[in-house]
């Protein structure tokens, strides 16, 4: 391609991307679950005090490290944050396409699945959100389809970018695993040292993140037996073994379910009319992807999966079958009766879609209000502030407020003895005096129990903000 109807290209899916995460922000999304406000507040802790491991949980430490370095250099604002996150969405969108390149995609069906991928909801909200899925997808999709080809160069920057996923997501490991024996088999036969870079690239983060465990925690597994801890913390019963396994390939089909069926319908015409629609390299793709599926059902049968929304870890699936949709459709462009594609696959997506896209936006986070109270807070300088909500919703006030300026009454962590919430304006005030608090954020439903203790500066629907007499901030 040259060069510059390739950097138009690249400047379209870039701009798609960014377009996608304004809108989504501009309809009223801000975050896929709590989690993402608490990944805000551990990078803005980052920024003030770096270390290895930020979080010191069972969270991988390269997201982390992405977004406190900006906002290091640009302060830990929760707009900084955001900032990050549409950069990230727009390099991972390039990346998506450059993948589609490197599938061996034409011109117009490279740039025809990067968009495809672009517009996708699931991608969309990801890319949108303080979230590392939207990069760590990118990364594990370019990785697997530089399997495709035999360059040992761009293997190595495939191994790369899947050691940079491993940082990032669990589940990128079983892809890297996968990556690493079909690249070392490779190099066996090749006889190319860059084929064991590669490799040794992919599997270096395990190694050290295992590592990293035996020295800090005492255990080279201990985030597996933190997330199962926290997964039965929450309680709720456990799902059949069958219905654990079957998840994952389920998700695939529901969570865009217009994908699906546009593809199984491409993947239908090209098979029925030359056979199979991949060469033996592009198998290899696949096999990558599909053990990320295998991965995903068994860790759900194990009760290890991730707790909130777990088929977001699909995303890399779902971008790679955009891409191979765009590849199959260009295809069939070009057979004997290429108007049977537009004549069945709109009709199946819309059927798809009726059937099966669920009401996704009523199952996320929805935290506008305490990102409203957080940010006048911080717009006011405020500093000492206590934060007395009845469930997470204090980390989107801790994010948009800024590190070091808060302190929540009560944690809700489930694996922790439950720690009541204080009943009497008394009790309250002992609190509070016990984190020498000036302002206080709570519930509308308590709002008459602080009332006593200072004015009111703003109410939302479901929240007050308490400005605290001078006399019980000692």
């Amino acid at each position: 391609m040259p060069l510059a109807r390739a950097v138009r290209h690249a400047l379209l899916v870039a701009l798609a991307r960014a377009t996608t995460t304004l809108l989504c922000w501009w309809s009223g999304f801000r975050a896929i679950s709590d989690d993402d406000y608490s990944r805000v507040v551990i990078a803005a802790r980052f920024a003030h005090h770096p270390s290895p491991d930020p979080s010191g949980t069972s969270w991988l430490p390269l997201p982390f490290w992405s977004y406190g370095v900006p906002m290091a250099m640009f302060g830990d604002s929760l707009g900084v944050a955001r900032g990050v996150a549409l950069v990230l969405g727009v390099a991972s969108a390039l990346l998506v396409w450059q993948a589609a390149r490197l599938l061996g995609l034409g011109e117009r069906a490279a740039l025809g699945g990067a968009l495809g991928a672009v517009v996708l909801p699931y991608g969309c909200w990801l890319s949108a959100a303080t979230v590392p899925e939207a990069p760590t997808a990118a990364l594990l999709l370019f990785g697997a389809v530089t399997l495709a080809r035999s360059e040992g160069r761009l293997r190595a920057w495939g191994g790369l970018a899947l050691g940079a996923a491993c940082f990032c997501r669990y589940e990128s490991w079983t892809a890297a695993l996968v990556f690493a024996v079909v690249t070392v088999v490779d190099a066996r036969r090749a006889r190319d040292g860059r084929l064991w870079l590669a490799a040794a690239l992919a599997l270096a983060p395990i190694a050290l993140w295992l590592l990293h465990g035996v020295v800090r925690h005492g255990d080279a597994w201990f985030f597996v037996a933190r997330v199962a801890q926290y997964r039965a913390a929450l309680g709720g019963e456990s799902p059949e073994l069958v219905t654990a396994l079957l998840s994952a390939p389920a998700a695939l089909v529901r969570f865009e379910p217009e994908l699906f069926a546009v593809f199984f319908v491409c993947l239908v015409l090209v098979w029925r009319d030359a056979g199979s629609p991949f060469d033996a390299r592009a198998w290899r793709s696949v096999a990558v992807l599909g053990s990320l599926v295998v991965f995903l059902s068994v860790a759900a049968a194990r009760g290890s999966s991730a707790t909130h929304h777990p088929e977001r870890s699909l995303l890399p699936v779902f971008w790679f079958l955009a891409l191979l949709t765009a590849g199959l459709v260009a295809r069939l462009a070009e057979r004997p009766r290429p108007w049977l594609l537009p004549a069945l696959a709109p009709p199946c997506a819309l059927l798809a879609s009726l059937l099966l896209r669920p009401e996704l936006l009523r199952t996320f986070a929805d935290r506008r209000e305490e990102e409203q109270v957080g940010s006048m807070l911080a717009r006011i300088g405020a500093r000492d502030v206590a934060i007395d909500t009845a469930d997470y919703g204090y980390f989107a006030v801790q994010a948009a407020l800024g590190y070091g300026k808060s302190w929540v009454l009560t944690e809700h962590d489930p694996r922790k003895p439950r720690e009541a919430r204080p009943a009497t304006t008394e009790a309250l005030a002992r609190r509070l005096r016990g984190v020498s608090s000036r302002y206080l954020v709570t519930t509308r439903d308590r709002m008459a129990l602080a009332l006593p203790l200072g004015s009111v500066r703003l109410t939302t629907e479901r929240l007050a903000l308490i400005a605290l007499e001078p006399a019980d901030s000692p």
